[in-house]
């Protein structure tokens, strides 16, 4: 007799397995292998301070290269971050460079540079009862940013300079709005106490990512990753 809830399984334990797989054979996260630590922190607007807080909230981050492409090449730009919520729980996000349009913001797009990259979430976030929204993360000193895509290029604009990122809501049939603003610098020894960012797992309880079903996959590939890495699974977050 089959059993279905094996059946309905099976694209997870697919999609764990080969993550953990590449993982393991990269020995690194299959995507984004190599990044920049940061900390730094977020400030919400007042429409979010319900679900962020009120003032400046400290924060983790990394900035990446999707396929880990050398120097200056092309490549798809990740941005994550961890914020604690308004109850004090890690909030995690996890963005890469995507397009703006409606059909755009569903697709991974390469960046040439720092300076030109814009950032968004490619699945969609539910705030309480709101519709759904896109989060998007712009730079706001593009003129300061590297014309390149390098990591080392990145690393070395962060001597002499703070990152700062707009973060807005975009949804279907309505303007954005501010979320916040995020500003980054490059993170002080021990201060980057995590070596992974899971936005599906880490988030408030009234804050929801959708599809579930496309998220559950999702988590999938995150933790086939993380099981995928050599030693404990704690591979440095650079």
């Amino acid at each position: 007799m089959i059993d279905m809830h094996d059946v309905a399984e099976l694209p997870n334990r697919v999609v764990r397995t080969t993550f953990q797989a590449g993982a393991r054979l990269r020995h690194a996260r299959v995507f984004h292998p190599r990044g920049v630590r940061l900390a730094g922190r977020f400030r919400a607007t007042s429409a979010y301070e319900p679900w962020f807080g009120s003032g400046d909230r400290a924060v983790i981050a990394r900035q990446s290269k999707g396929l880990g492409s050398p120097g200056g090449v092309p490549d798809v730009l990740g941005l994550a971050f961890r914020v604690l919520d308004g109850d004090e729980h890690p909030w995690d996000f996890a963005l890469a460079t995507t397009g703006r349009s409606a059909l755009g913001r569903f697709v991974i797009t390469p960046a040439r540079a720092w300076a030109t990259a814009r950032f968004g979430t490619l699945l969609p976030y539910r705030f309480g009862d709101a519709p759904p929204v896109w989060l998007f993360a712009e730079p706001l000193d593009t003129g300061d940013l590297p014309t390149t895509a390098s990591l080392r290029a990145l690393d070395d604009h962060l001597d002499d300079h703070v990152i700062r990122f707009s973060i807005t809501a975009d949804g279907l049939g309505h303007p954005p709005e501010t979320v916040g603003e995020l500003d980054l610098r490059r993170a002080e020894p021990g201060e980057h106490r995590t070596d992974f960012f899971d936005p599906i797992l880490n988030h408030p309880a009234d804050v929801a990512l959708i599809p579930p079903v496309v998220n559950r996959l999702r988590e999938n590939a995150y933790t086939g990753s993380r099981r995928g890495r050599t030693g404990d699974g704690a591979q440095p977050a650079t």
